[in-house]
């Protein structure tokens, strides 16, 4: 990939973009790649409860299937609501908290939004071999301590075993005591994945950049702060005063 370097940035700072051709959908795109057309975004569904409840609305929209493309999705709020893919999920309702995998040829869709939703989107030009996974619950996975890493804890939701390019939820337990200690601030390492693309979305609560350099020594981070750290980029320590939920997708270097 081509991605910028991006260390967390408040996302609420790019405006909402209306999205060709989709009426009542807005996009804030986070990051791309002019080579390949990879990109990573937000979009922003308006509330159509009046269709969904109608005929109209159960029986229009379209499927969609792209041929080329990866695509993973978040829900980070609202709700969507299937309605005529197949007998698996039609009518079915997705909320905040769910997560979709869908390889390229996979048909998905049509949906509606009847109160609204915000979903965080990447879409990758890639070979994988991840799992075909439409909107499932992440709250039905357990979290699992990370190796090495006290306090934090992992869900993977989709992993691609020959290359080990992965998603997953990342928790962090609070650690305001040590925040606030001398100890805090100079501890933990400086990060760096050699081989590994790096996109974070921090889903909820505050991370705190310890001593990396001038530029994000001592910033604080909250939810819809987003990252994109090419290889070999260095990045941390961080705290997470109040604790912290990141959404995290990791892609093995071609």
């Amino acid at each position: 990939m081509a991605k910028p370097e991006l260390e967390f940035f408040n996302t609420e700072a790019i405006p909402w973009e209306p999205i060709k051709n989709s009426p009542g959908q807005y996009e804030k795109i986070l990051s791309s790649d002019p080579q390949t057309g990879s990109y990573t975004r937000l979009v922003l569904f308006e509330p159509d409860f009046e269709k969904f409840i109608s005929s109209e609305g159960r029986s229009s929209g379209r499927v969609l299937c792209h041929e080329d493309i990866w695509e993973e999705v978040f829900i980070i709020s609202g709700t969507g609501f299937g309605i005529s893919l197949n007998k698996t999920f039609k009518n079915k309702a997705y909320k905040a908290g769910y997560y979709a995998c869908r390889p390229p040829g996979m048909k998905h869709g049509p949906f509606l939004h009847p109160t609204g939703a915000i979903i965080f989107e990447i879409r990758t030009r890639t070979k994988m071999v991840k799992p075909e996974l439409e909107f499932f619950n992440t709250e039905a996975i357990p979290w699992k301590p990370i190796e090495n890493s006290p306090g934090q804890y992992e869900k993977i939701l989709s992993m691609d075993p020959e290359s080990g390019s992965h998603t997953r939820l990342l928790l962090s337990e609070p650690d305001f005591e040590k925040l606030i200690s001398n100890e805090g601030r100079s501890s933990g390492k400086v990060i760096s994945h050699e081989d590994m693309w790096e996109e974070l979305f921090i889903v909820s609560g505050t991370g705190f950049g310890t001593s990396l350099n001038k530029t994000f020594k001592n910033k604080a981070y909250k939810a819809g702060y987003y990252a994109c750290r090419p290889p070999g980029m260095k990045h941390g320590p961080f705290l997470h005063p109040t604790g912290a939920v990141c959404f995290e997708f990791r892609l093995k270097k071609e």
